[in-house]
């Protein structure tokens, strides 16, 4: 299989810094979050600048420097770094840290195991887990280049290798602009399902988890609690 990789960069990166720009998902989540906040892989900022208008005091990490650069141009004030969830090592703890979208991106297994133990070291006592994750039947198959999305930037999709005992899957992106720019770049992704992760949760040192219905059919949120002081 090939070695992990993320392809969040470059054109990439310009692509969600100004496509994906909607957040209906903070409608569901918001329920859980307490200051401070980490964002967890937050990309450009998506969630990011829209709690951080709402009074939340948040900072962000993501695997992807371009993507932090984009996120910095949102909000200039935040703290943010470069970090892979499983090399999280924050300035501070939070009472809430959220991780929409990210795990299985770009990493291994075992990377991805150890990045929940390092969530729940993150969060302070007490301090909560909101992690969506998809959860679709896994139906890759490799394949040549899809069909190219519209707009300013338009992204295709090549289906390189598909690991089915291991369930990932690694895909090349193809980014060209209207002005003539070309790149293209990797992306690793693994699928996790509840069966996995509930136990995975428990053992990285989570004293609750809860399972919820996500912000739509093929989502499942998880809100894990770290045990207080002295518990």
């Amino acid at each position: 299989m090939h070695a992990p990789s993320t392809w969040h960069h470059g054109l990439v990166a310009d692509y969600w810094a100004t496509v994906n720009l909607d957040a209906p998902e903070l409608d569901l989540y918001r329920q859980y979050l307490r200051s401070p906040i980490l964002d967890a892989g937050c990309g450009a900022g998506r969630l990011l600048a829209k709690l951080r208008q709402e009074g939340f005091d948040i900072d962000g990490c993501d695997a992807s420097a371009d993507m932090i650069e984009r996120c910095r141009e949102r909000v200039p004030d935040a703290a943010l770094w470069v970090s892979t969830l499983h090399q999280l090592d924050p300035p501070r703890r939070y009472a809430a840290i959220i991780c929409v979208g990210v795990l299985g991106l770009g990493s291994t297994r075992e990377q991805d195991v150890q990045a929940l133990r390092q969530l729940h070291d993150a969060l302070l006592p007490d301090g909560t887990l909101v992690l969506d994750n998809e959860e679709t039947p896994f139906n890759w198959r490799v394949r040549d280049w899809g069909q190219p999305s519209e707009g300013e930037i338009a992204l295709r999709v090549r289906v390189d290798a598909v690991d089915e005992d291991d369930r990932s899957v690694h895909l090349t992106i193809r980014a060209e602009s209207a002005d003539g720019r070309r790149e293209e770049h990797a992306l690793t992704m693994r699928q996790w399902y509840r069966h996995e992760l509930v136990p995975l949760l428990r053992e990285a040192g989570f004293s609750t988890v809860d399972v919820h219905s996500g912000s739509d059919e093929n989502t499942v949120l998880y809100v894990a609690t770290r045990t207080g002081e002295g518990a």
